[in-house]
């Protein structure tokens, strides 16, 4: 793994590159938690990842899991683990060159009743910087608007 610069979650804001999407999704946040909470169930709803392994410690600030994008691989810290509400990690480590550093934040709020708004915001440091920035802003806000639906569908059940 080649180590990739963390950055604290405030970095996001100030990010060379920054996308975010929300989508009400129509279920409690409890539910839509529990599909972001659970590591390896990533692959069925998010798309390009092969596989998601949990670290010793998983669910709380600190802990770690690895995704398997299939031409590469990347190791996360956890920046925000806050049940029902807030999931964060940086990106510590790629076994494939292409970012200096990357925080992603996703944020569950109640929407009504029994629904939910969740709000998926990336920041990116791209090598190649400001050649690549045109084109890394659209490509990661189709990323995540595909990650969303993906998860809209999935707690449809």
């Amino acid at each position: 793994m080649t180590p990739i610069t963390p950055q604290p979650l405030e970095w996001i804001d100030t990010a060379p590159v920054r996308a975010s999407r929300s989508r009400r999704i129509a279920q409690p946040p409890a539910v839509v938690w529990e599909a972001i909470a659970d590591h390896a169930g990533w692959t069925e709803w998010f798309p390009r990842l092969v596989a998601v392994t949990p670290g010793s410690v998983a669910d709380a600030v600190g802990g770690t899991r690895t995704v398997d994008l299939g031409a590469a691989a990347v190791e996360e810290e956890f920046l925000a683990w806050e049940p029902e509400r807030r999931f964060a990690f940086t990106v510590t480590g790629s076994t494939r060159p292409g970012l200096r550093s990357m925080v992603e934040d996703i944020r569950v709020t109640p929407d009504g009743d029994r629904a939910s708004t969740v709000t998926y915001t990336m920041g990116i440091d791209p090598v190649g910087g400001k050649l690549l920035r045109p084109v890394a802003a659209p490509l990661l806000r189709k990323v995540i608007s595909d990650g969303l639906a993906g998860l809209a569908g999935h707690v449809r059940g």
